[in-house]
C-alpha cells in the first residue's frame, strides 16, 4: 500500500516536471510548483528548467522502490523547502504543507525498511 503511494507520487513528480519542461501539456501541472515561489514573474526559463529537473529527480527516486532512497528524497525536499520558508522566498502556507507531508512520508518510508 505505502509503496503504491510513493510510486504514484513519483509519477506525479515526473509528470509535473515534464509539464514544466513543456515535454507534455497538462495545464494544471505547468505552474503548480512555481506557484509556491513568492513574487515569481515567470521570467527565468533556466530557473524553471532546473527546478523541473530537481522535481524529476525526486520522481525517479520515488519510483525506485528503495525505501531508504525514497525516505531521503522526502527528507531532502523538506529540508530545502524549510530553508526557503525561513528565507521567506516561498508561500508560507503551501510550503508548510509540503514540509509536513514530506517529513511524514520520509518517516513512514524509513519505518518500512
Amino acid at each position: 500500500m505505502l509503496m503504491n503511494i510513493f510510486f504514484i507520487n513519483g509519477i506525479y513528480d515526473i509528470l509535473c516536471s515534464c509539464s514544466m519542461l513543456k515535454i507534455i501539456n497538462i495545464p494544471i501541472l505547468n505552474d503548480l510548483h512555481l506557484s509556491m515561489i513568492r513574487n515569481y514573474k515567470k521570467n527565468n526559463i533556466l530557473f524553471e528548467r532546473f527546478f523541473a529537473y530537481w522535481i524529476f529527480t525526486y520522481g525517479v527516486m520515488r519510483i525506485s522502490k528503495n525505501n531508504v532512497i525514497i525516505s531521503y528524497s522526502y527528507l531532502i525536499e523538506a529540508i530545502f523547502f524549510f530553508n526557503e520558508y525561513v528565507n521567506k522566498s516561498v508561500d508560507g502556507r503551501k510550503t508548510l504543507f509540503v514540509i509536513s507531508t514530506s517529513l511524514l512520508l520520509s518517516y513512514v518510508s524509513y519505518l518500512s525498511v
